[in-house]
């Protein structure tokens, strides 16, 4: 009987605990926007610097909000919570935990990692000239963000600015885009519920449910998120995907 119970609960029970995370994701979200705002604030208008993995300063040192890398496996980046203390948001960041989405619940190798989200692929705050060029070959024809001021198309409640990335891809803080083809090179995750929770650069936070049915190998309902399964290459799309074009209407325009 008690068995029976909990099967038949189970689906709700998993329901409840995903609204509920959503309420901490958009929490989160918020506090990582107000950061945000305080960065440019200090620092002139500039946006908080965007940089894939691998991205290499003037002084040979590593550039970018995100301090490495995360895995399945264990890397340290996963777990040392003084990379995040210690990165460009750390003076306006109280708690490292708003890096999480309470719903990515599949712990890695070495424990629970400390990130979940990543930033839009077309901020580039005040990088290196070498790095924005690498950066703009990923976005093609479509505008590379430097500064708040530059936030005019879309407009700031339009761009959105952190999400949460599937374990699929994610490795550092840089959600690459293809804005020009359907596809997902950097998959924005399903956690919560079949949908993602988005911070915009006018600090607001909105739920997106992904709608497209896809299929089995296509369409961000579909992507795997198990232990240990990553991508190769970048996740379907087709033109059909409507998920595809609600995303790049609000990661950036031509």
């Amino acid at each position: 009987m008690l068995a029976a119970l909990a099967i038949t609960l189970a689906p709700a029970l998993a329901k409840t605990g995903g609204r509920s995370g959503r309420i901490t994701c958009f929490n989160n979200k918020r506090q990582l926007q107000a950061a945000c705002a305080l960065y440019s604030a200090e620092f002139s208008d500039w946006l908080v610097p965007n940089a894939p993995a691998g991205s290499i300063g003037p002084n040979g040192q590593p550039v970018g909000w995100c301090p490495g890398a995360e895995s399945w496996g264990t890397s340290p980046y996963n777990v040392v919570r003084d990379y995040y203390r210690t990165n460009v948001l750390g003076r306006y960041v109280g708690n490292v935990d708003v890096y999480k989405c309470p719903n990515d619940r599949l712990p890695s190798d070495n424990g629970d990692r400390i990130r979940s989200i990543s930033m839009n692929g077309t901020i580039g705050g005040d990088l290196p000239a070498g790095v924005l060029s690498n950066i703009k070959s990923f976005i093609g024809s479509y505008r590379v963000f430097s500064k708040t001021a530059d936030l005019t198309v879309p407009g700031p409640a339009n761009t959105w600015i952190f999400c949460d990335e599937s374990m699929y891809s994610l490795n550092d803080g840089y959600l690459q885009l293809n804005l020009s083809l359907p596809g997902y090179p950097d998959v924005p995750a399903a956690y919560d519920l079949g949908g993602n929770c988005f911070s915009f650069a006018d600090a607001h936070v909105e739920y997106r449910q992904w709608v497209w049915p896809g299929t089995s190998s296509a369409g961000l309902k579909n992507c795997p998120y198990r232990y240990a399964v990553t991508g190769g290459s970048p996740w379907d799309s087709s033109g059909a995907d409507t998920d595809w074009a609600w995303l790049r209407q609000r990661s950036s325009a031509q």
